[in-house]
């Protein structure tokens, strides 16, 4: 419990250094910290300038109903993995995507459930382990999984794989719903009975694909 503790708080610390100035080294050491509490049960403290948002009660219940220009949106969910500028938590059948610009801190609920605390491949087979060492770079291209653990991707790229995917996009207007159609640096695109929409990263607090099996 001790060394997850010293984990969320060093991650808190680097969270707090990143709103003031933008720090590679500081996002790969955020996401090493995350990746080794990965099966922690959180409360994600989210930052969103959403004077108008509108959240269902569900997603939030402790969202303060006022008009201020800034409010903190707080989710659970269990630590899946981290990225070069995000962080996924695991919810009931969905997958939540913050931004480490709008993640504020995260701490640790008092239920802990099990999880594997063996180090990475340890269990790999045979032939896994053979073409990690002599095909590494086409191996690991393959995989944006692998991707991520070695180098670290965007959230843009992560993505990716959902395209098809019903998703849920919270941001400083409201709450959208589709399916993920396309998804590229700047934009998320979504198709629903609207048709086609087309919004801009900067407006996203985060991101739930849902109805995942």
């Amino acid at each position: 419990m001790d060394f997850f503790q010293s984990c969320i708080e060093a991650a808190n610390d680097l969270l707090r250094s990143l709103g003031s100035r933008s720090d590679e080294e500081n996002t790969r050491q955020l996401q090493l910290h995350f990746l080794e509490m990965r099966g922690e049960i959180v409360t994600a403290n989210i930052l969103c300038e959403c004077g108008r948002l509108r959240i269902d009660a569900e997603e939030s219940p402790n969202l303060p109903k006022n008009d201020s220009a800034i409010e903190t949106i707080c989710l659970d969910g269990k630590i899946a993995t981290a990225g070069r500028d995000f962080l996924q938590i695991n919810q009931n059948g969905s997958a939540v995507f913050i931004l480490y610009k709008n993640l504020l801190s995260i701490k640790m609920k008092d239920c802990i459930e099990e999880f594997d605390l063996e180090p990475e491949f340890i269990d790999a087979d045979k032939n896994l382990r053979r073409k990690l060492a002599f095909n590494f770079g086409e191996f690991v291209s393959k995989d944006p999984n692998f991707i991520n653990l070695f180098f670290g991707i965007p959230l843009f790229f992560m993505l990716k794989q959902f395209c098809g995917k019903d998703i849920c996009i919270f941001t400083t207007e409201g709450m959208v719903k589709g399916t993920l159609s396309a998804i590229d640096m700047d934009h998320v695109k979504l198709l629903n009975n609207r048709g086609e929409m087309n919004i801009d990263f900067d407006e996203v607090c985060y991101l739930k694909v849902i109805n995942l099996k």
